[in-house]
């Protein structure tokens, strides 16, 4: 199941955001999430734009506004509230989405973790969602923001650069396609599938002519308009099937929109379940507790019951207890008098207090 969004899939997607963005103006940031904000814009009849750390889309499923906004989405706000979108690209083939205002970018980076940092027109950071270190970069405010290294761009390659990538790579030929050109996994198997070669193979094993025309008819197909289709477990800016829509961002905000309803169903679910489980354990610790302290209930009760029995004999004794004390006499005498009348027989077991 695709979880995050392709750089081939970005390349489709961002032509469509700018006809959709491009001109709006920002109204609200919410953040609607532990890495995620919605932005509520007008200017082009009224939409929202939502950002997370695997893809982003202008989106007709609003989420719902927290009652207290994060510092961030202030931030945004008091930085960004009626201002017009003036463009939004591709940072190269990279999976890095950059949204220019008059004054500020706002840098979506859709890897790892994700990101979205705020910066202002000379890409000095004002402001971002989490601040991150790498090994080659740090984000923090303050600090110029600095790109990762590039990847390859794959629409830039010619053949010989492409024949000295793929002969350097020890992986199979998919393989090589997916990380040393950025075609990710679905769309590198693609390029094998048209070219009649094996995913696996190594590259010293396969026809070069055939896979270098398969990958530039791929890479010409990315300037084609998009033909979008929504699968069960994947979302594809073309392709065949019958599950189609008008434009590429709709796939995406219904796959994604949908995955994001599974997840925190799936989520209520786990959480009603673990409370069941809680519940259960708590019942049983007091059901045998209950049993515990059950167990001696009818032992004691037989005590109780004998000693009412002989409720006139005790309270006989006990004045003769009171009595003899007064004379003097210790308790192991008066036990010994009290045996003499008959008072102690019947009440073994029970232990009854002389100091009164």
């Amino acid at each position: 199941m695709k979880s995050e969004l392709s750089s081939v899939d970005l390349k489709f997607l961002v032509r469509e955001l700018r006809e959709l963005l491009v001109g709006a103006r920002v109204d609200r940031v919410y953040q609607v999430g532990e890495r995620e904000l919605a932005f509520r814009m007008y200017g082009k009849g009224g939409l929202d734009f939502i950002s997370a750390s695997n893809f982003m889309c202008v989106t007709k499923y609003r989420r719902p506004a927290p009652r207290q906004p994060s510092s961030f989405a202030m931030q945004l706000r008091k930085n960004l509230k009626g201002k017009s979108v003036r463009d939004v690209r591709q940072h190269g083939f990279d999976r890095i989405v950059e949204v220019k205002f008059d004054e500020h970018i706002l840098v979506f980076e859709l890897f790892s973790k994700g990101n979205v940092i705020l910066c202002d027109s000379g890409m000095k950071i004002m402001g971002l969602l989490d601040w991150q270190k790498w090994r080659d970069r740090t984000l923090g405010v303050g600090r110029v923001y600095e790109y990762p290294p590039p990847v390859k761009d794959p629409q830039l390659v010619d053949e010989d650069g492409f024949r000295e990538v793929m002969s350097s790579s020890e992986k199979g030929v998919a393989s090589t396609l997916a990380t040393r050109f950025s075609l990710g996994g679905y769309y590198a198997e693609k390029v094998c599938g048209d070219a009649g070669i094996d995913p696996g193979a190594a590259y010293d094993e396969v026809d070069h002519g055939m896979l270098w025309r398969a990958f530039q008819d791929f890479i010409d197909s990315l300037e084609a308009d998009a033909n979008p289709v929504l699968e069960e477990d994947n979302v594809l800016p073309f392709g065949g099937g019958e599950n189609r829509f008008h434009s590429f961002n709709e796939a995406v905000d219904e796959y994604f929109s949908r995955m994001e309803r599974e997840d925190k169903e799936f989520k209520v679910e786990a959480g009603i379940e673990s409370k069941r489980e809680r519940l259960e354990k708590q019942l049983e610790n007091q059901l045998r507790a209950y049993e515990e302290a059950s167990s001696g209930v009818d032992e004691e009760r037989a005590k109780g019951d004998r000693l009412y029995q002989r409720m006139s004999e005790l309270n006989l004794a006990l004045d003769r207890i009171r009595e003899l004390k007064r004379k003097g006499l210790d308790d192991e005498d008066i036990m010994e008098e009290l045996k003499d009348m008959g008072f102690i027989k019947g009440l073994e077991g029970h232990r009854l207090k002389l100091d009164l």
